[in-house]
């Protein structure tokens, strides 16, 4: 069975919205863990607290303009949609990985200040895939034209047609049951 650009319209668009929630949730994971010169963890760090909403607040605009394309039928319209997935991915480059591997005094509680070390952890690179499939998705439906676009919504399908209405058959004179 041979896929139709309908079909492979719904799936880039399954796979940006997915990109998006990849990267929501990255942010309340464990993106960094500090470590003490012996390898024992001091401190998990995510990276809403690092660096607050801003790629929640990406990651939201890009559904939002991704259903506006969809609604529109517009291939302007998924521009910023690529335009927060670089958003994501700047941060994830300038901001966040390098402090992987960076070390320096953490002051716990009770112990004062430790040396540590920050390790990349799985928020950080999910953080990274997620922006990447945010971007990727969003030029495979740039590719598209507007018509393929609009077939995503809900309720269409560009690759049927339309089915005739029911006629109901000619009264045969009978009425019901079996003899």
């Amino acid at each position: 069975m041979k896929p139709t650009a309908t079909s492979t319209a719904r799936l880039a668009a399954a796979t940006v919205l997915l990109g998006a929630g990849v990267t929501i949730a990255s942010q309340f994971v464990a993106a960094y863990v500090l470590e003490d010169p012996f390898g024992l963890a001091i401190e998990t760090v995510t990276l809403f607290e690092k660096h607050g909403p801003f790629v929640v607040l990406a990651s939201l605009v890009a559904i939002g303009a991704l259903i506006w394309a969809v609604l529109a039928g517009s291939r302007q319209a998924l521009i910023p949609v690529l335009g927060m997935g670089i958003a994501i991915a700047l941060v994830f480059l300038l901001i966040d990985l390098p402090d992987a591997g960076e070390t320096g005094l953490f002051d716990t509680p009770g112990a004062g200040n430790l040396d540590s070390t920050g390790v990349g952890a799985a928020g950080l690179w999910l953080e990274m895939v997620g922006g990447l499939v945010v971007i990727l998705g969003s030029i495979s439906l740039m590719t598209l034209d507007s018509k393929t676009i609009a077939s995503i919504r809900p309720g269409r399908n560009g690759s049927r047609k339309r089915r005739k209405p029911r006629v109901n058959p000619p009264a045969t004179g009978r009425t019901g049951g079996s003899r």
